[in-house]
């Protein structure tokens, strides 16, 4: 709700007062008076009659500390609690915070606030309040805790108390910024509401409003009409078509449409908003409000001329306090437009900080409309002062880095975290074209590339930091290291997909601080690091590579339409290369529009490619040629960044979105070389993953081996999946070379190979093989609709029947992406899934992929194989033999692959000399 009503003041406010003698409440040297309630409520009912006297605030107030001591030493306790309860809510209603805070602490300190009296909920919910307008976060958090603790306690886990308090804590969360936990907890109390009250109670009604507020704060505005559309039509029913109700209502259903761009839709409804109004003749300015957004909207839109009248109206608008913030904040922000067309920068930058000033003093700094403005202040800086844009930038990135990863973290449904990353998307198409134009920026935002994928966050890091500090020995240490930021990893995933807090398996918030302060703990105890040394930044990706080598970094950058549900949703599009040489800084290059250099007629064909078998069925068939689908990404991905790339010998490649389906070694220059040909091609899943790649990169020796190939997939009745032959020669061929190298290897065949047996071998193993059947189906291939890719992204194991659970159950034989990702993996060197489109994935918001390579990558495998379409069977056993053979024979696993490769592609290796098979293969290294 955007209106702004009167509130009508029962206390006089007067100057600061000098605080009443106070004694300790409850002391145990204090003796109970002989008072009665009735006694002590007449006293406080003059003490507020005194305090409305004009000068007698002091002296009533005195009183009324008084008479609140008095009965916190009595024996009254619900009475006290009660009262102090009732005295401070009347001061925070009021706005006298200061004498609110004293009453609510005094209050608290008592001996009835131990007691066993339920009016305690009551009293700490308006503590709770008041903290909100204090801007205390932490103590608005703790009180409402505790408030909805005793509410559940005294009234039930579906009362209409505990209804009411969840709505409080909700929209309280969300105006300090943490719009996602917000929603999280408002779409969980409207769920209850509806089955405890019915759809059709008013109290839903107000849920349903409130969270379509959220909803649009966060930057959703389609999800935001669905509710207020109904909202309306219910309020409208009930009350009629004159009520207050229906004009909040209305009136948040216009901000609706208004965010959309649906100007006509958005008048008719702020008519309708002062229609209500006129009728109502309630004091205050509700008419005149309606008129400035009529006003407003048709300014925007273009129907009104920004003449000066106008202007002058609007900028009365933005400083008078009767008009909502929020149309305050628009209207400065249209202003500012405004003059910066007509070239008045001194103009348009004193709107912006205005819009700025009005946001963060509302919402706070961490809200999405303070950092729209701020974005706003640094756009307008880059045409006249890119130092000072490219500084605003730095700030503005980490801030929104840190509460996006908080809001992701807490979303609790794949919607709203994705509007979250959509907002950030829109700061890193700006700080892009700020890089783009102005070189000195270019490290600074290389940097924000390599935390925004996976939203890098400072604890991370820190963990990042301390194992390159530690003892290489310290085994124990390290370990704890990498489950701190394992879990961590796996709970923002999860929770960024929704699948956190209903899935009793999923990684939980108290697991990984845990995890966190076990590992920063054992560190603290072993070792004597300085500050300094803590502190020291993680080595940049010029002081990691070696003169031959260079870093390819993509990443793509978007600009959404209000409605991100549309058919066209994006406005821009752009894809980046960011390439970094050893004691160089990086350079960056615009590649153009992604949607151009890889067209929808083009991503079909590689669809094409990954579809043409199921997962039931492992095997190449006739598909459109390899070439042809992928003519021309060299010249689009590869030849622009030539220039940069002279005298290197290995490429590192960090991909984004659909570029994770390219088979770069496959890419062919003017000339029909390859990629392949010219350079040692490795993949990598994201940019941390450089800081591994001076560590041994050859296969351990000694190590342990787990195999799994010649399955039996039946399940009772249920044939499962049709079996493959090839693959029981595969793995025995690939035991034979390790053996010979003093490998402990375990061979798992037949129905041998179910998920708990494989769960316990993979975590204890240096190196695993799966040969089996692997699949992935998004919405489009027939999957399940609005399912997250890493339960769409499977591969079958012994036993599994015809059964797809989509869900963890380490019974149904079906490993699944959400679930590889919560086990430990990080003492695997190597994880090959020889089987089908296991690099297949969705793309995410902002950056990344979300399939098997992400699960596999924070699972903590130091690299993966895996397959980009379905292969031959006896052509990969062949090729998996070849490559097995060179990593025995000492080549590094980057060296084998890229050998093998050739020795396919020249016939040497039987049936998997077609690049259907050889050019399928993808190791990311993590």
């Amino acid at each position: 709700m955007c209106i702004v009503a009167s509130v009508l003041v029962t206390l006089i406010v007067v100057a600061p007062l000098p605080q009443a003698q106070a004694q300790t409440p409850g002391g145990a040297s204090q003796q109970a008076p002989a008072a009665s309630e009735e006694a002590l409520k007449a006293r406080i009912d003059a003490a507020y009659t005194l305090m409305m006297d004009t000068g007698r605030f002091d002296e009533g107030y005195a009183q009324l500390r008084a008479t609140l001591l008095d009965a916190a030493r009595s024996d009254l306790y619900e009475f006290t609690v009660e009262s102090y309860s009732n005295a401070g809510a009347t001061f925070l209603n009021n706005q006298i915070l200061d004498n609110a805070e004293e009453i609510f602490a005094e209050g608290l300190k008592t001996r009835a606030m131990q007691q066993d009296v339920a009016k305690r909920a009551d009293f700490y919910l308006n503590y709770a309040m008041l903290k909100q307008a204090e801007k205390d976060y932490q103590g608005f958090v703790s009180m409402c805790a505790t408030a909805t603790n005793l509410y559940a306690h005294y009234h039930g886990q579906e009362s209409q108390e505990l209804l009411f308090a969840n709505d409080v804590l909700a929209t309280g969360v969300a105006a300090f910024g943490q719009i996602a936990s917000a929603i999280n907890i408002e779409q969980r109390n409207l769920k209850l509401a509806q089955r405890v009250a019915g759809t059709d109670d008013r109290f839903v009604w107000k849920l349903e409003n409130n969270l379509a507020d959220m909803l649009r704060q966060m930057g959703a505005p389609t999800r935001a009409l669905q509710y207020d559309l109904a909202v309306l039509e219910k309020r409208t029913a009930y009350y009629g078509p004159d009520h207050f109700n229906v004009l909040v209502s209305a009136n948040n259903t216009a901000q609706d449409y208004l965010d959309l761009g649906r100007y006509d839709q958005a008048l008719r409804y702020f008519q309708q908003d002062r229609d209500v109004a006129v009728v109502l003749k309630q004091e205050g300015n509700l008419v005149e409000q309606a008129d400035a957004w009529v006003l407003y909207t048709r300014a925007l839109s273009g129907a009104q001329p920004l003449d000066e009248p106008t202007l002058a109206q609007l900028q009365r608008l933005t400083g008078d306090q009767s008009y909502p913030e929020i149309l305050a904040i628009r209207i400065a922000n249209l202003l500012a437009a405004h003059f910066a067309a007509v070239g008045d920068t001194q103009s348009s930058m004193s709107q912006f900080e205005r819009a700025s000033s009005i946001a963060e003093a509302t919402y706070g700094a961490v809200h999405p409309l303070a950092f729209a403005a701020r974005q706003a202040i640094a756009n307008l800086k880059a045409k006249t002062n890119p130092t000072a844009a490219a500084a605003d930038f730095a700030a503005l990135n980490d801030d929104m880095l840190r509460w996006n990863w908080f809001q992701v973290s807490t979303a609790g449904n794949p919607i709203v975290a994705e509007a979250s990353r959509a907002l950030a998307d829109d700061m890193l198409h700006d700080y892009a074209r700020l890089a783009q134009e102005n070189a000195s920026v270019v490290p600074a935002f290389a940097e924000a590339v390599r935390r925004w994928p996976t939203l890098e966050n400072e604890k991370r890091d820190l963990l990042r930091r301390l194992s390159r500090l530690i003892d290489l020995n310290d085994i124990e240490t390290r370990h704890l290291i990498q489950t701190g930021i394992r879990l961590s990893l796996a709970y923002q995933e999860a929770a960024s997909s929704g699948d956190s807090s209903d899935d009793p398996g999923a990684v939980q918030p108290g697991q990984v601080e845990t995890a966190y302060q076990k590992a920063t703990a054992q560190v603290m105890a072993r070792y004597s690091f300085s500050q300094s040394m803590v502190d020291k930044p993680l080595p940049s990706a010029e002081t990691l590579l070696q003169s031959s080598q260079a870093l390819i970094d993509y990443f793509i950058t978007r600009k959404w339409r209000a409605d991100r549900e549309s058919a066209d949703p994006l406005e821009d599009e752009r894809l980046y290369a960011i390439v970094t040489r050893k004691d160089q800084p990086p350079r960056m290059f615009d590649l153009g529009d992604p949607r151009r250099l890889i067209p929808a007629a083009r991503t079909t064909r590689m669809a094409d490619l990954r579809s043409s078998r199921s997962g039931q069925a492992r095997g190449a068939v006739p598909m459109v040629d390899l070439d042809a689908t992928f003519t021309g990404l060299y010249a689009g991905l590869i030849a622009p960044l030539e220039s940069s790339l002279m005298g290197a010998d290995t490429l590192f490649v960090v991909p984004d979105g659909k570029l994770f389906s390219v088979p770069f070694p496959l890419l062919r220059d003017r000339m029909g070389a390859t990629l392949d040909d010219r350079f040692d091609v490795r993949m990598l899943t994201r940019p941390e993953a450089l800081l591994n790649v001076g560590a041994d990169q050859g296969l351990p020796r000694n190590g342990k081996a787990v195999l799994a190939g010649g399955l039996d997939y039946a399940r009772g009745a249920q044939k499962g999946a049709e079996p493959l032959p090839g693959t029981r020669k595969e793995v025995d061929a690939i035991a034979a070379i390790l053996r010979r190298d003093n490998y402990s290897t375990e061979v798992l065949t037949g129905d041998a190979a179910v998920e708990r047996a494989l769960r316990q071998r993979m975590e204890q193993a240096t190196l695993a093989h799966l040969a089996t059947h692997g699949a992935y189906r998004d919405e489009a291939e027939g999957g399940t609709n609005a399912l997250n890719a890493l339960w769409q992204s499977q591969v079958v194991l012994s036993r599994s029947g015809d059964r797809q659970s989509m869900k963890r159950d380490d019974d149904d034989n079906r490993l699944y992406g959400m679930e590889i990702m919560n086990w430990d993996l990080s003492d695997l060197d190597l994880l090959v899934l020889s089987a089908c489109e296991t690099a297949r994935g969705e793309e995410t918001f902002v950056g990344g992929l979300r399939g098997l390579p992400t699960a596999i990558d924070i699972a903590g495998a130091k690299r993966s194989l895996l397959t980009l379409w379905p292969v031959d069977d006896a052509g990969t056993a062949a090729f998996m033999t070849g490559f097995y053979g060179r990593l025995a024979g000492g080549q590094t696993y980057s060296q084998a692959l890229r050998q093998t490769r050739r020795d396919a592609r020249d016939g040497k290796i039987s049936r998997a000399h077609d690049p259907r098979v050889w050019a399928a293969f993808v190791m990311f290294e993590n």
